[in-house]
């Protein structure tokens, strides 16, 4: 609420203004009176009033060279002059005050309001391009814009940041995705108008909020308090932001320090919100506690990747599995770098992907093609995510070139049985046929059983045999030379063979037909 000071030596005067305008409606609230200048300018200096509504009459310093005083050391507030008829010559001097406006006696209530809500426009610009002002100039510091840290104390003092110890807490939007679709951005700027009003609602020290970027606010807090008490705030703080806005948000808090190290406070907060990406989301990270923990480590894990990729082109789900969830495990250990990590992924999918070129295999599947695992790669900060990432793709990679093999093996079938058909009089071996498909003996062998029913020398059989029983119907047909025409040059191999097919020897089947 504004702060409005009523000066003027008349009692009802006073009273009259206090009671019959309805100050809290107005958002404001009346802090303090005076009956003569003096005394106004001692009050004033103890309760900095944003508004002072003032008599120019008065005994001793009139009002407007209170007034004047009082610009010296409250050079934002405003004033309302209120005038008598043959004081109106003064009004120019109040032009020079920068007064809101003078109000001639008696005093009218309506335009007494208006006056007042004059001012609180004029308050509210001048708050609002001071906040832009100050926060502009504390981006600039906590991003070491300025040439010297004097240089910066000295811009900061001027724009009346006044801060002695603080600390940097960075809030990160969860829902963010790394690449904001155009259509989400006012979503998040809304996002970020409602987490403001809410660190208003829970810090009651001095602090300054920057917007660093869409995803990411930043409270510059004056420390004056024990930590565990802003350890509470900060959970109560995390809570209603889900509650309001039904979103997580993640906060990165740095160690205590003066105003000149602001730019290494704001450099611990980046860091301890980047240890999400261990302790995921929803988190209020400390960098006291992650600096117990070691800096990172980032190894050289080639022998690993190679690995993955030998996996992969063997198709072996469960290998690939157990070396990615072994390779995720080192990055914990060594508590290794967002972006080392994220690196590291993209060129497993990559080297995936690039042995089903090596098969000739078009990627014809968009979510499969290289931009967009860049894309997608940079919207992840959670190693789990990260790992679950990297294994999706690889398992889409494996079930392609499954299905590829899988399509190949039918082709492979197919042509066997064409040789088979085409070929079963001469002396063939499985080996032969395995080879003019391309595929391996006992593969040959286990599939025929499963697509035919019967395996190689029972398939070769039933060929030889139905021919047999075609031929035999001929009515001038010979036995020994029907045997010779399916591959027999043994007559009574093929006897044999003809009467455990058909129940028949080949005699009698002809007798019968005749």
């Amino acid at each position: 609420m504004f702060k409005v000071f009523i000066v003027d030596d008349e009692y009802f005067a006073r009273e009259g203004m206090k009671r019959t305008i309805d100050w809290n409606s107005l958002d404001c609230e009346v802090c303090g009176e005076a009956d003569n200048s003096i005394k106004a300018i001692e009050y004033c200096k103890i309760l900095k009033p944003d508004i002072i509504v003032t008599d120019i009459n008065m005994p001793g310093m009139n009002g407007l060279e209170m007034a004047f005083n009082i610009k010296t050391f409250l050079p934002d507030c405003k004033f309302i002059i209120i005038t008598g008829y043959d004081e109106f010559q003064y009004a120019k001097e109040a032009i020079k005050l920068k007064a809101v406006d003078f109000i001639l006696k008696p005093i009218d209530e309506i335009e007494l309001i208006g006056a007042i809500k004059h001012c609180i426009e004029d308050l509210n610009k001048l708050a609002l391009n001071r906040s832009v002002a100050q926060e502009k100039l504390l981006l600039d510091a906590m991003r070491g814009r300025f040439s010297e840290k004097k240089v910066m104390l000295d811009a900061l003092s001027e724009s009346r940041i006044d801060l002695n110890t603080i600390r940097i807490i960075s809030i990160e939007n969860d829902s963010y995705n790394g690449l904001v679709e155009e259509e989400l951005a006012d979503k998040f700027y809304m996002e970020n108008r409602v987490i403001r009003d809410l660190i208003h609602k829970y810090f009651k020290n001095r602090y300054y909020v920057v917007d660093c970027h869409l995803y990411r606010l930043a409270i510059v807090l004056e420390e004056n308090e024990e930590l565990d008490d802003l350890k509470e705030s900060l959970k109560s703080f995390t809570k209603n932001i889900k509650e309001v806005l039904n979103i997580t948000v993640t906060l990165g808090v740095s160690s205590r320090t003066s105003l000149i190290n602001i730019k290494e406070a704001y450099s611990e907060s980046k860091e301890a919100i980047s240890h999400k990406l261990y302790l995921g989301k929803d988190k209020i990270i400390y960098f006291e506690n992650i600096l117990k923990n070691g800096s990172p480590i980032n190894l050289d894990f080639t022998k690993e990747k190679s690995e993955i990729n030998l996996y992969v082109k063997a198709k072996d789900r469960r290998k690939i599995e157990n070396k990615l969830k072994d390779l995720f495990t080192k990055f914990k250990i060594y508590k290794s770098k967002e972006d080392f990590i994220r690196g590291i992924s993209i060129e497993i999918i990559l080297e995936s992907i690039s042995v089903l070129k090596n098969y000739n295999e078009c990627i014809k599947s968009m979510d499969l093609e290289e931009s967009n695992i860049y894309e997608y790669a940079t919207k992840l900060n959670i190693i789990d995510e990260l790992y679950e990432f990297v294994y999706s793709y690889l398992m889409k990679v494996v079930d392609i070139l499954r299905e590829k093999d899988a399509e190949s093996e039918e082709t492979g079938i197919e042509k066997a049985v064409e040789f088979l058909k085409a070929h079963y009089r001469e002396d063939i071996s499985l080996k032969d046929v395995a080879s003019y498909a391309y595929l391996s003996e006992s593969y040959l062998s286990r599939k025929m059983k499963k697509v035919l029913g019967i395996g190689f020398s029972e398939y070769i059989t039933k060929l030889r045999m139905e021919r047999a029983i075609e031929l035999l119907t001929e009515p001038k047909a010979k036995v020994t030379e029907v045997a010779l025409q399916v591959g027999y040059t043994d007559y009574r191999y093929f006897s044999q063979s003809f009467k455990k097919y058909t129940g028949y020897s080949p005699r009698e089947f002809t007798k019968d037909k005749k």
